[in-house]
């Protein structure tokens, strides 16, 4: 059991407890999984009309992947959900990757513009 505190994000001031079963885990794999397929799509993506296209559908898509996902595992309501519509997508995802970090016990921490990423340059 994670709790998960998304008054910031969502104004619940309630901290939510999310159980982490096995189908909260694998759907939290699925999201994973879904933004790096998208990372690798764009970074592979041509300029033709057909590849734009493929990637507008691909990006719909994943708009709406990414708030179901954050629904579902919250177990939000219809109103604590129609707040997400008022976030900017980048936000949304924000939200998700820390549900999803904290469903995986994964810490996350910002990085610093001074700290050293390993990479000779």
């Amino acid at each position: 059991m994670v709790k998960i505190n998304v008054a910031d994000e969502l104004g619940i001031k309630k901290v939510i407890e999310v159980k982490t079963t096995n189908k909260v885990v694998r759907d939290t794999w699925k999201f994973q999984k879904m933004q790096a397929k998208m990372a690798i799509d764009q970074a592979e993506a041509g300029d033709s009309a057909e590849a734009i296209e493929e990637m507008l559908d691909s990006m719909l898509a994943i708009q709406d992947e990414t708030i179901a996902y954050v629904v579902d595992t919250l177990h939000l309501t219809a109103a604590q959900a129609k707040k997400i519509d008022d976030m900017t997508f980048n936000e949304t995802v924000e939200l998700a990757n820390k549900v999803s970090a904290q469903v995986l016990g994964i810490e996350t921490v910002p990085a610093e513009e001074e700290e050293s990423t390993g990479l000779e340059g």
